[in-house]
């Protein structure tokens, strides 16, 4: 399974790879208002006037959610984004607003300082190397989110959202038993609601 899984990551993300700037750059717009409407499809269905949103903050080759962060935060949601300690553990989420410094953490991302608030999110978007339309995401091995969202979800109801380039989409991902299913898949080209 490994072996299928790794060689699966290594084709996606060779894939994502080749994505031009301008082809980012319509892409980070298109998921910016598509996950804008979404977010809002969402808070109406449930009640929730601002709902904390998990948005990550980009890396490498990953589709740029700058553009999304801005659009929630214009709107009035509550933004916030993921912090990890440890591989295979849950993530922590802390406040975030556009303007506000980042600090390098322990893995070398990008991460809201320990001084801002950690809240729960209601919403979150998941950065992935593979997906396919069953719902089925293949991170990039730390199993991070997984167990992110085996601890989140016994807790409260939460949306998961993995945000990728339509070239990053495969005819199946290998499943293991804490595989944990998204409730959407976004592209630059559209919204799936897994089947």
């Amino acid at each position: 399974m490994t072996d299928v899984k790794t060689e699966l990551r290594r084709r996606a993300l060779a894939r994502r790879d080749l994505v031009t700037h301008a082809e980012a750059h319509d892409a980070a717009l298109a998921v910016a208002r598509r996950g804008l409407a979404l977010v809002d499809e969402l808070s109406a269905r449930t009640g929730l006037e601002t709902p904390v949103v998990s948005v990550y903050w980009p890396i490498r080759s990953e589709l740029n959610t700058r553009p999304l962060i801005e659009a929630l935060a214009r709107k009035g949601y509550r933004v916030v984004l993921p912090v990890m300690h440890k591989v295979r553990h849950p993530l922590v989420f802390r406040d975030f607003a556009p303007g506000d410094d980042l600090v390098k953490g322990p893995f070398g991302l990008s991460e809201p300082a320990e001084d801002k608030p950690a809240r729960d999110p209601d919403v979150i978007f998941s950065p992935l190397a593979a997906f396919d339309r069953k719902g089925f995401r293949l991170g990039y091995g730390g199993g991070i989110y997984d167990a992110t969202l085996a601890q989140l979800r016994p807790k409260k109801p939460v949306t998961v959202v993995g945000l990728a380039y339509s070239c990053q989409e495969a005819d199946h991902v290998p499943t293991e038993p804490h595989d944990e299913r998204l409730d959407y898949l976004m592209t630059e080209r559209e919204l799936i609601i897994p089947a």
